[in-house]
């Protein structure tokens, strides 16, 4: 019996050791040439070190928090391993630093804006530096229309950390009621990439504003802390949970819920269908103001898209489900789209099973550029109002 023990332990040591022998190791890593950034705030956003054992998912990780960053052109990023002679393997990031206007002037035009078509502008200015720290600018001329300021930094392994200031006034109508609210907020964010799956958002904002209904004004003022949990593996899930504190006695504190789920399926190498679902729930303290807007394209300024309607539908609790059928109709760059959304949103006095849903249908083109997916839909109320156009960047959905 001591033999046997004794055999076991030392094929137990043998089998360490030659384990510790083969493993495979990262032996370098290369970066391209740099202008702006230094390498060391690159080597920063890596999940590993030199030395480190090699793993796989090193490759998904470590372009999803470079491409995050913003600090390299995404035009141009590649990011590789090659093994070595000896059975380790060297690391290879090629890209170049992006501009300070993230890429290129003619290119963040389109990359950048709300939309092709919209009315807001919004963008990132890298510091020339190069030193992780960007500012960022917005400005609204809609009837919803802000001023936004901030600053943003790349910290280690990709951690985001920004503070910006937002004025804005806004005049809107839903559910035949007129609002008005003008004011400003502060907002701390930071944004987190712990695996390439996972996505955190943590966010915390003081707002207080002016808020007008049926010819009544009162002080709203608000701390609203919110976490936002992003999983992309086949498909994507996101959860969103938020809680406003009152800090006058005029308004109660309300809680607010989000979800989202999306799935893409592939028929053969020429289509697919894209099911979405989008569903929420907030208190019924919650304000006229901070209540969900659906209505039209409307998923920029934080809306639900009911692509076939004008925009005017608010209420604290609301489904939302599109499908999406997509055909390639030449080469692998312009595919045509057919999609139907059917949503309920129900105010505070109703819920969700009083209400009919809302069917809108229509039919676009997307067009797959090396910035991404540029598209054009129209969208139709039951074929009983008139049609709505959009053009933009990214999905409708």
């Amino acid at each position: 019996m001591r033999k046997l023990f004794c055999f076991i332990l030392f094929f137990i040591v043998v089998l360490s050791l030659t384990m510790t022998v083969s493993a495979q190791k990262i032996s370098e890593i290369k970066i391209a040439e740099l202008n702006r950034s230094s390498e060391k705030l690159i080597l920063k956003q890596l999940p590993f070190k030199n030395g480190d054992l090699y793993q796989q998912q090193y490759l998904d990780l470590s372009k999803k928090r470079l491409l995050n960053s913003d600090l390299l052109n995404p035009l141009t990023l590649k990011i590789s391993s090659i093994k070595t002679a000896n059975n380790n393997y060297q690391f290879l990031i090629d890209g170049r630093d992006s501009g300070i206007f993230m890429i290129h002037p003619w290119e963040f035009a389109i990359r950048k804006t709300t939309g092709l078509l919209g009315e807001s502008f919004e963008q990132k200015i890298r510091n020339p530096h190069g030193n992780g720290l960007s500012y960022l600018i917005g400005f609204d001329w809609s009837d919803d229309s802000y001023q936004e300021y901030g600053l943003e930094y790349v910290a280690e392994k990709a951690n985001i950390y920004s503070f910006n200031y937002r004025n804005f006034d806004s005049k809107l109508d839903f559910n035949q009621k007129e609002f008005k609210a003008d004011g400003n907020f502060y907002q701390f964010n930071l944004e987190t990439i712990p695996s390439s799956k996972i996505k955190n958002n943590y966010n915390f904002k003081f707002q207080e504003n002016d808020y007008t209904i049926n010819n009544i004004t009162q002080k709203q003022e608000y701390l609203i802390p919110a976490y936002t949990l992003n999983y992309n593996n086949n498909f994507e899930f996101e959860i969103e949970l938020s809680r406003a504190f009152s800090l006058n006695d005029n308004f109660d504190d309300f809680n607010s819920l989000k979800l989202k789920l999306n799935k893409s399926y592939n028929l053969n190498k020429n289509s697919r269908i894209i099911a979405d679902f989008k569903g929420g729930f907030a208190s019924e303290e919650t304000p006229f103001n901070y209540q969900f807007r659906a209505g039209s394209f409307s998923k920029n300024d934080g809306g639900i898209p009911i692509r076939g309607q004008d925009y005017e539908f608010a209420g604290n609790k609301y489904v939302k489900t599109t499908l999406e059928y997509q055909r390639k109709l030449w080469r692998r760059d312009l595919w045509g789209v057919i999609f139907i959304d059917s949503a309920k949103i129900a105010a505070v006095d109703k819920e969700l099973g009083e209400l009919d849903w809302e069917n809108d249908g229509g039919l676009g083109l997307i067009y797959y550029s090396f910035l991404g997916p540029i598209r054009a839909d129209i969208a139709f109320d039951n074929a009983n109002s008139s049609p709505q156009f959009n053009i933009g960047f990214g999905s409708s959905f």
